[in-house]
């Protein structure tokens, strides 16, 4: 039996060249799939964890504080103050400022700024606004809509509800 000493050929190299990069670029292209839908992930975890934290701190006095009052709630919608009365009367301002990208909420001389998480295209959306509706006793409604090109169309929002001066 006689062997073929003659090796590669170089069309047999280019062959395998070809199928060799076709393989590497393809998986090149799923592994950068998998790292973007991680990164838009991570985007959505920060944003739902900096809802929930805003949320629970806002909820918590309005509900365990027993809302009295709503006042100063001005025409853009971005401001307002709030009057407890449980344990004592004491009052909160809560202002959200779509130019700075932050949501300020507290007791006099004790307010928290609650910058939105530190992600590119993140913004704080000029349609978030407090409403006060005076009926009966009233009714409170704060909405919070942040906006990011990978949102499902483009927005994630969020809204606190609140009876004003209920009976419990």
């Amino acid at each position: 039996m006689k062997l073929n000493k003659k090796g590669i050929t170089s069309v047999e190299l280019l062959v395998s060249f070809i199928i060799v990069s076709t393989i590497v670029v393809g998986m090149f292209n799923l592994i950068m799939n998998y790292r973007n839908k991680e990164q838009i992930e991570e985007i959505n975890n920060e944003v739902i964890a900096y809802s929930n934290n805003l949320q629970k701190v806002i909820q918590d006095d309005l509900i365990k504080g027993h809302l009295t009052s709503v006042s100063n709630v001005t025409s853009d919608g971005y401001s307002a103050t709030f009057t407890f009365d449980n344990p004592s009367s004491y009052t909160t301002t809560l202002v959200i400022n779509p130019n700075d990208f932050v949501i300020s909420y507290g007791r006099e001389g004790n307010v928290i700024d609650y910058e939105i998480p530190n992600i590119p295209d993140l913004k704080l959306s000029p349609s978030s606004s407090i409403t006060y509706i005076p009926a009966d006793n009233g009714y409170l409604q704060i909405n919070i809509v942040l906006t990011h090109p990978n949102f499902t169309d483009e927005t994630y929002s969020f809204m606190i509800n609140c009876p004003v001066n209920y009976a419990y």
